[in-house]
């Protein structure tokens, strides 16, 4: 390639977490060699920070005339890149080195091949995905003092006072999970120090919810426009996911009608009675081959409330943690997640959701 050409080749930026231990030298090189055979010129090369975790980077990009950017390890990387490039035309492409990968996960990439991820991010076809927008009440800030800091801290808000959600945020039982997981043990046992950790929460208390959800217009596709309606109502629930998509690693299926570029949150009120009977009772409605098939709750001891809309306001009788995609935010009783519609072109493989 002339200089010439080179110059008028599109640019592509790559935003990389280098805490991940697959962030190597190696690795680096292999993504600038396949980018210039791909006929990006480039790259500009910029690192997540504890404090820039990926927002601020990715809409240097965009001011820069990137075309593409590629998001270069886990869910909480991909999620904050993505709340930087919502909105615009330059397409995310998913390198996926993470624990969970619930995002790369859900969007039917092939999570564990790099060479798979970077052909998909370089070469596929770009197709919009929806993303979230999660904020929790302000004046709860004080709560933060009732639960222990993560170690990494508390999750900084993506853009203004809301945090950016590709996959799912969850309030009780799903984000004490997130909060008592070692980050030792996801070193060593990866997805495993999750399940470990869902052992140890299962005596998690029921929360007692008012849940306020948007109503969908138009049936159960794409709904173009936001109904002023809202349907109230009160839960009893170990806890509540608001949720693009509902795949989990180990073939674990939460929803199975959320995807993650249909216009709609799905919303999940987990509940159990019965101790481990009830935990028990849950696990056979989540796992193959049964997953997602639920038994209906009046005869259920592991119950699950199913809902969609476009956005979902939940308070609660008393402070409970809140996880977006892993990372974890303060204490809060009041929860409010809303809808972007077709907000980020992503590079997808054909047929993936």
């Amino acid at each position: 390639m002339t200089q010439g050409t080179r110059d008028e080749a599109p640019l592509a930026c790559v935003v990389l977490n280098p805490s991940k231990p697959a962030v190597t030298p190696a690795l680096c090189s292999h993504l600038a060699d396949a980018l210039e055979a791909a006929g990006y010129r480039g790259p500009l090369w910029l690192e997540t920070s504890r404090t820039q975790t990926g927002t601020a980077q990715a809409r240097q990009c965009v001011a820069s005339g990137a075309r593409l950017v590629l998001a270069v390890g886990g869910d909480g990387t991909l999620r904050s890149v993505a709340a930087g490039l919502a909105g615009t035309d330059t397409v995310l492409g998913i390198i996926a080195l993470g624990t969970a990968n619930l995002a790369a996960r859900n969007l039917g990439l092939r999570v564990g091949s790099l060479d798979a991820l970077i052909a998909t991010a370089l070469h596929a076809r770009p197709r919009v995905v929806d993303l979230s927008w999660v904020s929790t009440d302000p004046s709860d800030a004080d709560l933060a003092d009732l639960f222990e800091e993560p170690p990494g801290g508390w999750a900084r808000p993506s853009l203004g006072h809301e945090h950016a959600c590709l996959v799912v945020a969850g309030i009780g039982f799903d984000a004490d999970l997130v909060a008592s997981t070692r980050p030792d043990l996801k070193a060593r046992l990866k997805w495993g120090a999750y399940a470990l950790a869902a052992f140890e929460n299962l005596s998690s208390p029921r929360m007692d919810l008012v849940v306020s959800i948007g109503e969908e217009v138009g049936g159960p596709g794409r709904a173009e426009v936001v109904s002023p309606r809202r349907h109230l109502e009160r839960l009893n629930a170990r806890t509540l996911l608001v949720a693009n998509g509902g795949r989990l690693p180990a073939g674990i299926v939460l929803l199975r009608e959320a995807a993650m570029d249909d216009g709609v949150l799905d919303v999940a009120a987990i509940d159990t009675v019965g101790g481990i009977v009830g935990w028990t009772s849950l696990a056979r409605q989540v796992l193959p081959p049964y997953a997602a098939t639920y038994t209906p709750s009046e005869r259920a001891l592991g119950r699950v409330v199913l809902r969609r809309g476009r956005d979902v306001v939940v308070r609660t009788a008393t402070p409970a943690l809140v996880q977006v995609d892993g990372d974890l935010l303060p204490p809060t009783r009041s929860l409010r997640v809303r809808l972007q519609p077709a907000a980020v072109r992503v590079s997808l493989p054909e047929g993936a959701h």
